[in-house]
């Protein structure tokens, strides 16, 4: 089957972290006998080579600085859209559109699969009206909480869903929240995002190494978080109950970047736990399984944040377990 995979957010290279569970689902169609055409906005540090489906990059605006959307650059901690969002949405969902028409016609697509329902679930509906072409939404998580929160988001995305033939999410509660706009009778159902068990496992491989690179003792117990640094995964949660911990060699490494590394780093300092967490950035992608293996003890916490946006189903858990975590 051929199948167009619409997004705007996919791992940039082989070691870019950013929503690699899109590559893990892409290449899963792959092997499974389908053609994949993968649909994503341009960024300047694009650089993917090799992969078994096609990528597509398209440009929504000039110069190309200004392409500030997507890749985890769209909203301010998963809270609030940038200001910056209101100009450029209107530019991305145009040349969207454009570009999946322009691959559904020329390789003759037979599916759109849409992730994250605003605004890739409303462009594939524009372009199914005009090609005939079903299209299906999978909801990630943050796309849920857009539709409930702003309400001219939540009636696009009420109208994408009810056009679809089928919706899906990594999460019950996201789900329920698009359906609960409205949405008639539906194929839906909750589906985590895919884990490969032959990449993931428990190993020895690189822990030597790492335990240097970060200054660990081999009496210390590790415990490792991995996620981007924003309200809803919980992490202030997670430095205050480090400080009620009675065993002091215990090291906290939390992976990631974002919009409250510098509040949360200074919390730590607060709670005097500073010096047993470190802030260690993002992970490179060949590296993550050796961090699972690495550590003693993977901990994700999630939690519903001031706003009402809440983490999906992390990847991460899964594959932390798949390394016998």
């Amino acid at each position: 089957m051929k199948i167009a995979v619409l997004t705007h957010t996919f791992p940039r290279s082989d070691e870019d972290s950013t929503a690699a569970f899109m590559k893990d689902f892409c290449d899963g169609l792959s092997m499974n006998n389908n053609q994949v055409f993968v649909i994503t906005p341009f960024d300047p540090i694009f650089d993917r080579h090799n992969d078994p489906f096609k990528v597509i990059i398209y440009k929504y605006i000039w110069p190309e600085k200004l392409h500030m959307l997507g890749y985890s650059q769209t909203m301010e901690a998963d809270v609030e859209l940038r200001k910056r969002a209101y100009l450029l949405i209107p530019f991305m969902v145009l040349f969207g559109i454009i570009a999946l028409f322009q691959v559904v016609k020329k390789h003759k697509i037979e599916i759109i699969n849409a992730h994250w329902i605003v605004p890739n679930g409303f462009i594939a509906m524009i372009v199914s009206i005009f090609t005939g072409v079903p299209y299906v939404i999978t909801i990630p998580g943050t796309d849920a909480y857009l539709a409930t929160r702003y309400k001219l988001i939540g009636l696009v995305a009420k109208l994408a869903a009810e056009k679809s033939s089928a919706v899906f999410s990594n999460s019950s509660r996201n789900l329920e929240k698009i359906l609960d706009l409205g949405v008639g009778p539906k194929i839906r159902a909750v589906l985590s995002y895919p884990v490969d068990p032959s990449k993931f496992k428990p190993a020895k491989t690189g822990i030597d190494i790492l335990r240097e690179r970060h200054g660990l003792q081999k009496d210390e117990v590790v415990i490792l978080a991995v996620g981007r640094l924003v309200y809803k995964k919980g992490y202030d949660y997670l430095i205050r109950a480090i400080g009620e911990l009675k065993n002091h060699k215990i090291k906290l490494l939390i992976a990631g970047e974002g919009d409250l590394k510098n509040e949360w780093q200074e919390l730590s300092k607060s709670v005097d736990v500073s010096d047993r967490i470190s802030f260690i950035g993002n992970i490179n992608r060949d590296e993550i399984v050796n961090y699972y293996n690495l550590s003693d003890i993977m901990v994700a916490p999630s939690i519903i944040d001031k706003g009402g946006n809440v983490d999906g189903g992390p990847v991460v858990s899964f594959e932390s377990m798949a390394c016998g975590k």
